[in-house]
């Protein structure tokens, strides 16, 4: 996604690009996808997030396409040496390597233990400084617990819907930064942060966690259509719903809360395909 300090996009437009092996999360995915605004079509010009779905390991996209930022569906100590965290690991050489970077950051964010369904970002441009140059390295990682510690998920918790609104606000915010100072030319901003046009996210949870795929793709999704849909991300603002008889200056009402709070519940009832 193109970008300039002239005209810069908003900080809500960034690439999302899911990206897993995984045949039925890649099947489920496209076909919650489908169902969501044409807007988030790379092909449709609206500045806003766009979604791409690749039937892939995270190492293959990397030869071919620069992304900005990669997701750890981690845990909260930062510990990543098992399932995919062992393999971003990997990459950036080894978890001798990775861990003592991210687990520097959470003991000054967080003393030492993440919250689950909180996002994190790493910055690793230091870290890749002394990788061999020949592989395209996400200079951020989004540190995103599902647990604390390895476990079975629970189904019937919205633990990837809060996952993925984490790391898609968690973005939105950390580009804000830089939109907000665009037309000062805070040299000393563009220099510390580098704006995320591009995100690799494999499905939360679906690993050691054993999350449901489908469920997993259906809670991911509708938070992003949540996203791209809340009033912070669109000019035009949805007409606010004073029938209560109160707040008519609030920026959300609670109409729109329970509507948001009952697409989340909606994934759980019975019989929902």
């Amino acid at each position: 996604m193109a970008t300039s300090e002239e005209s810069p996009l908003p900080p809500h437009a960034f690439d999302l690009y899911l990206v897993d092996t995984s045949t039925a999360i890649i099947n489920a995915w496209k076909k919650e996808l489908s169902k969501l605004p044409e807007k988030l079509s790379p092909t449709d010009s609206t500045e806003c997030l766009k979604v791409q779905i690749h039937n892939e390991p995270f190492q293959s996209l990397l030869k071919t396409k620069e992304i900005d930022c990669i997701v750890s569906p981690a845990n909260s100590f930062g510990l990543m040496d098992g399932g995919l965290d062992y393999d971003l690991s990997e990459y950036y050489g080894g978890v001798n390597t990775l861990i003592p970077v991210v687990q520097k950051e959470i003991e000054k964010e967080w003393c030492g233990e993440q919250n689950v369904g909180t996002c994190m970002l790493v910055d690793l441009r230091n870290l890749i400084k002394q990788l061999p140059s020949k592989e395209n390295y996400p200079v951020y990682l989004a540190h995103c617990p599902t647990m604390r510690t390895p476990k079975a998920l629970d189904p019937c918790d919205d633990i990837v819907y809060r996952c993925t609104w984490a790391l898609l606000t968690h973005i939105r915010n950390h580009n804000a930064r830089l939109f907000e100072n665009a037309d000062k030319k805070n040299h000393y901003v563009f220099e510390k942060h580098q704006r995320i046009n591009s995100v690799i996210c494999a499905g939360f949870g679906t690993g050691v966690g054993g999350y449901p795929e489908i469920t997993c793709a259906k809670q991911m999704m509708l938070a992003v259509k949540n996203f791209v849909e809340a009033p912070a991300n669109n000019e035009t603002k949805e007409q606010n719903d004073n029938s209560e008889g109160w707040g008519s200056n609030w920026l959300i009402q609670w109409s729109y809360a329970r509507r948001i709070e009952s697409s989340v519940q909606s994934l759980f009832r019975k019989n929902y395909q």
